[in-house]
């Protein structure tokens, strides 16, 4: 019985200790395309990679970052009149018209559903003013999501030299987009119509990406045909040209389970069956658990100066860990690590500490912890540690004991007045027993 208890332990010891990649119950499968990437979108662990940071023509995968920075650079509602250039754009378009008037949010959808490049240019130039200062914009915000192999010339992804992203960098590009509902909203959008403009009739958009929605196109997977359309398919976008070949970031989602995969430089079908086969390897050999939902308690901590002397603090998201899809939920664990103290004032959702997640003894995320009310800059009874709550209670006691003194005092000034007319009458009255009238008169003027 000791041995056999010896050997599992021993299992679980190696199974803790050994890299994600070793749990695969299937071999990664042969794809077409000469980049590839797969995340999981929740924690941002790769689960297959296949040259991811080898630089190659993203072509309208591009399109990714342009709504991105639409989406938290402008209003939806906004209405953009078209310039005299953005007419001219080459490739895919919904031919948009100098002087014609079109919503931010019709434009998005064109930009992610027909792929247009022309509504990419139009939404570039009203958020920059020209493509080259729009360029610049992208590539900051690439680096900061990390993307550091990226360099951005145009909106749109057409061909020019030197517009060049790696799988991976697209992937951290795309986890981001995924964070915003509208976003996913538009994506997963198969038809569109946008209405009459001031200068068109009605247009028809169709989605180009056939993982939503294609149940008839066959595609080839694993030597397999299978349909296109893939179950809890979530986007993301599609991109081709000559040079670039075929493209995809393909997002599904099953369970807890979400996952993102990018294929480069395939085929125009290849890209959709390298997709289906690398999401169908994750999600057969990875699973999503999570450790900790947003807004749980963690505790308190002291406030220095402050109006209360504790602020709650709390998880700011959900924390999630990758782990192999036969591994046991159990040997998912969090260490909270929260700052000894804070000064006032506190902001809500201030950081003050973090979550580490653990698979095993080894760290695999971390999610921030953060304070969960805004906390003032107390009074002066603050820097002795009292809140103002209890500075309050000391001010109302002692303005209570103020009262009762006054009071008093007053209650000692008239009883101590009343004894001395007291005494004035009695020594009056033993006066008038002894006195001639005369002397009464006198005496009793002179009390007065």
């Amino acid at each position: 019985m000791k041995r056999i208890v010896s050997i599992i332990v021993t299992v679980l010891l190696i199974i803790n200790a050994a890299p994600l990649v070793s749990f695969g119950t299937t071999e990664p499968p042969a794809i077409l395309a000469e980049t590839a990437v797969v995340i999981d979108a929740k924690t941002g662990q790769v689960l297959y990679d296949k040259n991811m940071k080898e630089q190659r023509e993203p072509a309208s995968t591009t399109k990714v970052i342009t709504a991105l920075l639409t989406l938290e650079n402008l209003d939806l509602k906004q209405l953009v009149t078209i310039d005299a250039e953005t007419p001219f754009t080459e490739g895919s378009r919904v031919y948009l018209l100098e002087g014609e008037n079109v919503t931010v949010e019709q434009l998005m959808y064109a930009l992610l559903l027909e792929s247009a490049n022309d509504a990419a240019v139009a939404l570039g130039k009203v958020i920059a003013g020209t493509v080259p200062d729009f360029a610049g914009m992208m590539n900051k915000r690439a680096k900061e999501l990390g993307a550091e192999n990226t360099n951005f010339i145009n909106p749109n992804g057409l061909h020019e030299e030197g517009h060049v992203s790696t799988a991976y960098d697209l992937v951290m590009i795309a986890k981001e987009a995924m964070k915003n509902e509208k976003f996913r909203e538009f994506v997963t959008t198969y038809r569109h119509v946008i209405p009459a403009t001031n200068m068109q009739e009605t247009r028809y958009l169709y989605n180009t990406n056939r993982l939503i929605y294609d149940e008839k196109t066959k595609v080839l997977v694993n030597g397999i045909q299978r349909a296109a359309k893939y179950e809890g398919a979530t986007g993301i976008k599609t991109g081709y040209t000559s040079h670039a070949g075929g493209c995809l970031i393909a997002g599904a989602i099953r369970g807890e389970t979400e996952l993102i995969a990018v294929v480069m430089k395939s085929t125009d079908e290849g890209r959709f069956a390298d997709s289906i086969a690398l999401l169908d390897y994750a999600f057969e050999n990875y699973k999503s658990v999570k450790a900790m939902s947003a807004g749980t308690i963690l505790g308190e901590i002291p406030v220095k100066r402050g109006t209360e002397r504790k602020v709650q603090v709390v998880a700011l998201g959900n924390a999630y860990a990758t782990l192999p899809i036969e591994a046991s939920d159990a040997v998912v664990n969090t260490k909270i690590i929260l700052d000894n103290k804070v000064r006032a004032p506190i902001a809500k959702g201030q950081k003050v500490g973090v979550v580490e997640i653990y698979e095993g003894d080894r760290l695999v995320g971390t999610v921030d912890a953060v304070t969960a009310s805004d906390i003032p800059e107390g009074g002066i009874l603050s820097i002795i540690g009292l809140s103002d709550e209890t500075a309050k209670v000391i001010e109302r006691s002692f303005a209570v004991i103020l009262i009762l003194i006054v009071l008093l005092f007053a209650a000692y000034v008239v009883l101590k007045r009343r004894q001395i007319r007291r005494r004035k009458l009695r020594r009056m009255e033993r006066a008038n027993r002894y006195m001639s009238q005369g002397d009464q008169q006198r005496y009793n003027e002179y009390w007065r």
